[in-house]
């Protein structure tokens, strides 16, 4: 009977660091912790998140391709702000793209998943809450969608625009008239009507895409006043 050897097998993390550093910021930046604007040095993400420079360095590339951070002046990145003309451009691929994931969820999600977005969409979250459960609504309806170019391509725009979300929410009226749309939209997929889903998630790009500008605007205005 051969002699067994010892067991040198090695279990594989479902993350690597520089993934995991990767999903702290995107996480920190969707909750508000890391505002549009605001610098990161390899120092600080080192000591912030107690792990290697090379790890640091991996996890800021990712997070460029990404497009939730852009060089700055000097050394090291902040956390991307969108000009106005770069909110128009975003969010008129996103449009395009959303309203067909809608419809592709339509035809193809399962009824949990279906169910899933209509727990996701209830009234009565704190804001907080709210960003959490739109965040993991845009993860739904991808997969749902079985589409994975389209989810691959949606999936940078989606990170951009987590950044802006809590900004374009604090427009008056907004947060109300969000939730609202979401509900419609999510009426129109329990329904399993593809063309109206597909419809209104195109009313609900456009309305946030207005809302984002004029966050923007406001937020350049207080910028310029205090310069």
């Amino acid at each position: 009977m051969p002699e067994t050897g010892p067991d040198l097998r090695i279990d594989r993390p479902a993350e690597t660091v520089p993934q995991l550093v990767v999903r702290r910021v995107r996480q920190a930046i969707l909750e508000g912790a890391l505002l549009p604007g605001r610098r990161l040095t390899e120092r600080e993400l080192m000591e912030l998140t107690g792990v290697s420079r090379t790890s640091i360095r991996e996890a800021v590339l990712h997070l460029q391709t990404l497009g939730l951070v852009e060089t700055s002046g000097g050394r090291g990145v902040r956390v991307a702000v969108l000009s106005s003309d770069d909110i128009r451009q975003v969010y008129e691929v996103r449009a395009a793209l959303e309203s067909e994931a809608a419809s592709l969820f339509v035809q193809r999600a399962t009824d949990s998943e279906v169910l899933e977005l209509v727990k996701l969409t209830r009234p009565g979250k704190s804001d907080d809450d709210q960003l959490t459960a739109i965040y993991h609504f845009d993860e739904l309806l991808m997969a749902g969608a079985r589409n994975a170019l389209l989810e691959s391509t949606l999936a940078p725009l989606h990170a951009r625009i987590h950044a802006l979300r809590r900004l374009s929410l604090s427009t008056p009226g907004r947060r109300e008239k969000s939730d609202q749309e979401y509900r419609d939209l999510v009426a129109a997929i329990t329904d399993r009507a593809a063309d109206r889903a597909a419809q209104l998630a195109r009313v609900h790009v456009d309305a946030a895409k207005e809302a984002a500008l004029a966050a923007i605007a406001k937020l350049e205005e207080e910028r310029a006043s205090g310069a």
